[in-house]
């Protein structure tokens, strides 16, 4: 902390110096651009000096910044009169000892007291203060700019951090509901002494892959969401049997296009959950379409006629979660409506895939 205001008042103590040596050797060639012997020019701004490091000091330190560049224009005009008023009788004052200083030193040419008036040296003092007021301003706002920037990046930071523990957390969620469903499955199978447990249990490895470790990834190919949809598809038709209909339609394996992990394998899911009938068969039927780097997946279910309005409309924790993370992975730049209609509950999911960098 010590070293920073040391730094601090260093830098301003050169820059002051550095303004004090600018200002009098303007003084000196403005002064004596008519007369051969400079001395008297040199010693005469000498005496100018203080009220004009004075006024650049209020310009540059106090009025620009705490009043200008704060919107507070009609102070800034009042105390810029005040300043003025009493700067021109500062410099008038200066200007008399400086003539009766200079006049009492016969080392010097008249000629220079002969050729100055109060309205030249007012001027000369004020392109002084003027010249140091701009440098002031455009130092001012550049800090201005430089703040400004480092807060939005703050901002752009934090809200991306907040979006990625927001994905995280609803990562979470999906994750655990997901296997306890899939759980549920092969535990029943394990009680039916089903010969296919074995063939179950692949299935749910492979989809364990992709849960723990594809999904940490942004983006994954869509051949893959795809390969695992039809993985899941495989472990409800070994539990259901004959009592499973699915149709399924899916583009060519070559498809290059991405997409964010786990959108699609938790609406299937819904499906099964919230599609099952009592007695009868349970109808699923999947699409998934591409064109140019639009997908398009199209869900289709029956359902249970008596299932609460609540339970449809939410389709549990999946739904909920898919509409979180599309706002925030497809801003603008998706389109997802479900509802149901004469027993059947549909979803439609269209998005603006990322397509991969060519290498």
């Amino acid at each position: 902390m010590k070293k920073k205001l040391l730094s601090a008042i260093t830098k301003k103590i050169l820059t002051l110096m550095t303004m004090s040596v600018g200002a009098l050797l303007f003084f000196t060639f403005y002064f004596g651009i008519t007369i051969s012997n400079l001395g008297p020019a040199f010693t005469f701004g000498l005496f100018l000096l203080p009220v004009t490091m004075g006024t650049i000091q209020v310009f540059s330190f106090h009025l620009i910044p705490k009043y200008l560049f704060r919107q507070k224009y009609l102070l800034f005009g009042l105390y810029t009169l005040y300043t003025l008023i009493i700067s021109v009788f500062l410099i008038a004052i200066s200007s008399f000892y400086g003539f009766l200083f200079l006049n009492s030193l016969e080392a010097f040419d008249s000629e220079f007291l002969l050729n100055k008036n109060l309205y030249l040296i007012i001027i000369g003092v004020y392109i002084v203060v003027l010249l140091s007021a701009l440098f002031s301003a455009f130092r001012e706002n550049h800090k201005i700019h430089l703040s400004n920037q480092k807060l939005q990046l703050a901002l752009i930071n934090g809200e991306l951090q907040l979006k990625q523990e927001e994905l995280a957390y609803l990562k979470m969620q999906i994750h655990p509901h997901f296997l306890f469903n899939t759980l549920n499955t092969i535990y029943g199978s394990a009680i039916a002494k089903n010969n296919q447990t074995p063939a179950l249990i692949l299935k749910l490895s492979n989809l364990l892959d992709y849960i723990l470790y594809q999904t940490k990834k942004s983006l994954v190919p869509l051949q893959s969401e795809i390969d695992h949809l039809q993985d899941y598809l495989a472990l409800e038709k070994l539990r259901h049997g004959d009592k499973l209909e699915i149709k399924a339609s899916f583009p060519d394996d070559n498809v290059q296009l991405q997409i964010a992990p786990m959108l699609f394998l938790p609406l299937l899911e819904n499906s099964f959950k919230h599609g099952k009938t009592q007695g009868n068969q349970t109808k699923v039927e999947l699409k998934i379409e591409t064109e140019e780097n639009q997908i398009h997946f199209f869900l289709k279910n029956n359902y249970e006629e008596g299932a609460s309005s609540t339970s449809l409309n939410s389709s549990g924790i999946g739904l909920q979660n898919i509409q979180k993370r599309l706002d925030l992975l497809y801003p603008k730049s998706h389109e997802f409506t479900f509802g149901k209609s004469n027993g059947y509950f549909t979803v439609n999911l269209s998005i603006s895939a990322n397509q991969p960098k060519s290498s």
